[in-house]
């Protein structure tokens, strides 16, 4: 069975009991663990939520305008439903949420200061909280009570760290349609193609508040500056990297699969104004053991922020 591997696939006690009091008042649909009052990390899992709603329609196709290239997302939209437009992402990431209060646990560890998460608790197919509000929620107004909390918490944690100064956002996933490549993948908003041909543009990437601080913005990325080279350095696949600078340095000689980042990503690190928070998306596919990269010398990871 493909799977990722490296999470415990037990519900932790642990885990459980310290969940938040403060949750979604309608049937608690978004978890928030409160942060250290001195943490500058922020986590999200937006795509490993189990409930499903009866009073939520699984989300639906949507119909496409030619003339202004966009979607209708109403479940009762009249216009065209066309082959490879308004195709909404119905199945869940695999683990990604217990990976993610795993890595808070051992931040907490090995900083002293455990970092602040949100987890979305509904089913993708309900909700998907790394989408556009349209798109996410297709106009149901249960969806979009929960879309409204998810986001809430973490516009009020960023606006929180942002007058202390630096901080990092970290929005985890897990694919197992990825499993071929079994590497750990780093999102910065920079597309597959732009890495394959070495463009790299600081302007447009999730990371362009830390870029503004470094010299060589290409290193940072995928050289011995990045974060790629510290989970490379504990025996993992991990693209952007020193090894693997881009989606098509494979040893297999073909193309791999990478994700950029979504929605979260670019909302919250390339579209804020003040651009003092540092956003990745980190999947993971495979069979390497990414609880290995809480192991990191995070203080190094700290002259990120």
């Amino acid at each position: 069975m493909t799977m990722l591997t490296g999470f415990l696939l037990l519900c932790l006690p642990a885990l459980l009991q310290s969940v938040c009091a403060e949750h979604n008042k309608d049937l608690k649909l978004v978890d928030y663990y409160k942060g250290s009052p001195g943490s500058n990390v922020v986590m999200t899992a937006p795509h490993d939520g189990w409930i499903k709603v009866d009073e939520i329609p699984i989300r639906q196709k949507g119909c496409y305008d030619y003339n202004t290239k966009t979607c209708d997302w109403h479940q009762d939209c009249n216009g065209l439903k066309v082959d490879g437009k308004c195709n909404p992402i119905v199945h869940a990431d695999l683990h990604s949420s217990v990976l993610a209060k795993q890595m808070r646990e051992r931040i907490g560890e090995l900083t002293g200061e455990t970092p602040h998460l949100i987890v979305s608790r509904l089913h993708r197919s309900n909700l998907d909280p790394n989408r556009f509000r349209d798109d996410a929620a297709q106009y149901n107004d249960l969806a979009g009570r929960a879309y409204d909390t998810f986001h809430g918490y973490i516009q009020r944690i960023h606006d929180m760290l942002a007058q202390r100064g630096p901080a990092v956002h970290f929005d985890i996933h897990g694919y197992k349609s990825h499993n071929a490549d079994n590497w750990t993948e780093i999102g910065y908003n920079i597309r597959g193609e732009d890495l394959n041909a070495n463009q790299l543009d600081p302007t447009v990437s999730s990371i362009q508040a830390l870029a503004g601080r470094v010299d060589n913005f290409t290193s940072l990325v995928s050289g011995d500056d990045s974060l790629g080279k510290l989970i490379q350095a504990e025996g993992l696949r991990t693209v952007p990297s020193p090894q693997y600078p881009r989606p098509n340095a494979t040893e297999e000689g073909r193309p791999g699969k990478y994700f950029r980042g979504g929605y979260i990503t670019r909302k919250w690190a390339v579209w804020r104004e003040e651009r003092l928070i540092v956003c990745r998306s980190n999947s993971h596919s495979g069979s390497g053991m990414l609880l290995s990269t809480t192991d990191l010398s995070w203080d190094k990871l700290w002259l990120l922020g």
